[in-house]
């Protein structure tokens, strides 16, 4: 329990000074079962919190940082955004774009917007739940570099667009990087954003991708 006591105590204060810097931690209010190693999620920002708790906790802690393991190195999963990719959104029935510039600094999430509008005959059935999430891409090569890390709420929300018309979704927009190299956040500079939509309420729904759109990453 030593640990455990000693750690809790600097979650506490954490939570307090740098609660946006803690996405996941166990409950400094609890004790039952606390043995170590404690599972702890940070920001993609928040590398320097990483460095100074693992300094004094080492292996006792299981650290990650956005969507890395901290320290650089640890072996991981590879982000699902990193699988397969959704078949691209066919122009002729539906086209997607921005709602405005999208500019976010670098580790940040931002919330926009995507302008979906309907050039088909049919409804156009969006499943969300209650936005869609972005991934960021390189843009010459489209390949995926980055994007939301962090728990989402998963109810179903559907936005309806009619034939020809064009709906707002809400698009949510991170910038925790996927790739060890680029480190734990996507730096600052000219990329690439797209969102997959699922065409309907079924699980075995259709898949789209939409076009790369534009994203500025500031320091």
């Amino acid at each position: 329990m030593a640990v455990w006591d000693d750690l809790k105590r600097v979650i506490a204060r954490l939570s307090n000074e740098q609660p946006a810097a803690l996405l996941g931690y166990p409950d400094p209010g609890s004790d039952e079962g606390r043995q170590p190693p404690f599972a702890i999620h940070l920001a993609p920002w928040a590398a320097s919190t990483a460095a100074d708790l693992f300094d004094q906790f080492g292996g006792d802690v299981h650290l990650t940082v956005g969507a890395l393991p901290f320290p650089p190195g640890a072996a991981h999963e590879p982000s699902p955004a990193l699988r397969r990719r959704a078949d691209p959104l066919d122009p002729g029935q539906a086209a997607a774009e921005l709602d405005g510039p999208a500019v976010v600094r670098s580790g940040h999430t931002l919330r926009h917007g995507l302008l979906v509008r309907n050039r088909s005959s049919d409804e156009i059935k969006v499943a969300t739940n209650g936005a869609v999430t972005a991934v960021v891409v390189e843009p010459e090569t489209e390949q995926v570099v980055g994007g939301f890390a962090g728990a989402q709420t998963l109810p179903l929300v559907m936005f309806a667009v009619a034939p020809g018309a064009t709906e707002r979704i809400p698009l949510l927009i991170g910038t925790a990087s996927f790739e060890p190299g680029l480190g734990y956040t996507v730096p600052a500079g000219r990329w690439g954003v797209e969102a997959t939509l699922t065409l309907g309420w079924s699980p075995d729904s259709p898949r789209r991708r939409t076009p790369v759109l534009p994203l500025t990453v500031t320091v």
